[in-house]
C-alpha cells in the first residue's frame, strides 16, 4: 500500500525526463568565397550542459539543428561547433552527386574548429558560418 501511495505521488508530482529547453536553429554553412558546404554535418556541443545537436547540411549549405529529435533546434547557451563530411571516392564508385569542396579537417574537431555559437533563449535563431 504505501508503495503504491509512493508511486502515485511521484506521477503527480511530475516526472522530469532530464531534457533540456532547445529553441529552433538554423543555418548556412559556406566557404570564404561563398560557395556553400554541399554535403555534411554540422554539430553543436553545448558549453553549459554538454549536449550535441546536429543537423545535415544541404546542397544550398542549409541545415537545421536536433538534439532529442530531427528539427527540435539547440539549448541556448554558448556553443563550440564542427563540420563533419564523410565523402569515400576511391575510385571504385561512379559518384552521380557532385559533393562539392572538401572541408578542411580542422572543423571537424572541437579542439581544433574555431566555430562558434550563442544561441538565445527564445525564438528562432539563425546562423551563417564560413568556413577559411
Amino acid at each position: 500500500m504505501r508503495a503504491a501511495l509512493v508511486a502515485l505521488l511521484i506521477l503527480a508530482c511530475g516526472c522530469d525526463d532530464g531534457r533540456v529547453d532547445t529553441v529552433p536553429v538554423s543555418g548556412v554553412v559556406e566557404f570564404a568565397d561563398g560557395e556553400p558546404v554541399r554535403t555534411g554535418t554540422i554539430e553543436f556541443q553545448s558549453l553549459d550542459h554538454g549536449t550535441t545537436s546536429s543537423g545535415r547540411i544541404g546542397p544550398e549549405g542549409d541545415f537545421t539543428l536536433g538534439t532529442y529529435e530531427v528539427g527540435d533546434g539547440a539549448p541556448p547557451g554558448g556553443h563550440k561547433v564542427i563540420v563533419v563530411q564523410l565523402v569515400i571516392d576511391d575510385g571504385t564508385i561512379d559518384h552521380v552527386v557532385d559533393h562539392g569542396r572538401g572541408v578542411p579537417q580542422r572543423f571537424r574537431s572541437y579542439d581544433t574548429s574555431n566555430l562558434r555559437a550563442e544561441v538565445g533563449g527564445e525564438g528562432e535563431q539563425d546562423f551563417r558560418f564560413t568556413l577559411d
